[in-house]
């Protein structure tokens, strides 16, 4: 089972793994993790996204927004890949009104992590989530 202590570690060797793999992204990344089926079991998922800016002054004072990127998917697979014994997923999800709450489109990677029968599932989310709350502030003048 992964720990608290451990899905911190994750999420943040995913987040120095990752972030790299992004380029033409203005703005920076947050992460989120959940244990899906509870935490007393071996599964636990990390959703990546651009980070929410909220604008202040101007016309848009209040707004939220977020920059696109784009992911150098061969850095992804060699910066990821080396974590799992087996990688039992490895997509690029668009399936617009499935009934996840993930949004689309996403890549996700998912296996069973090196050393043990822990899954790890990451999506790379391409905006984020509705309840997402902003970690920069920016003049919207």
């Amino acid at each position: 089972m992964i720990t608290d202590e451990r899905a911190s570690e994750l999420m943040d060797q995913i987040m120095e793994l990752v972030c790299p793999t992004f380029f033409d992204a203005g703005g920076s990344f947050q992460c989120s993790g959940s244990w899906p089926d509870g935490k007393d079991q071996p599964w636990f998922e990390i959703r990546v996204y651009p980070s929410v800016v909220e604008l202040l002054g101007g016309k848009d004072d209040g707004e939220t927004v977020y920059q696109g990127f784009r992911v150098d998917l061969k850095e992804l697979q060699e910066a990821l890949f080396p974590l799992y014994d087996e990688v039992q997923e490895w997509e690029l999800d668009n399936a617009i009104g499935q009934a996840d709450d993930l949004p689309k489109p996403s890549i996700t990677i998912s296996g069973r992590l090196k050393g043990g029968d822990d899954t790890l599932t990451i999506h790379i989310c391409t905006f984020p989530p509705e309840d997402a709350e902003p970690a920069e502030k920016h003049s919207g003048r």
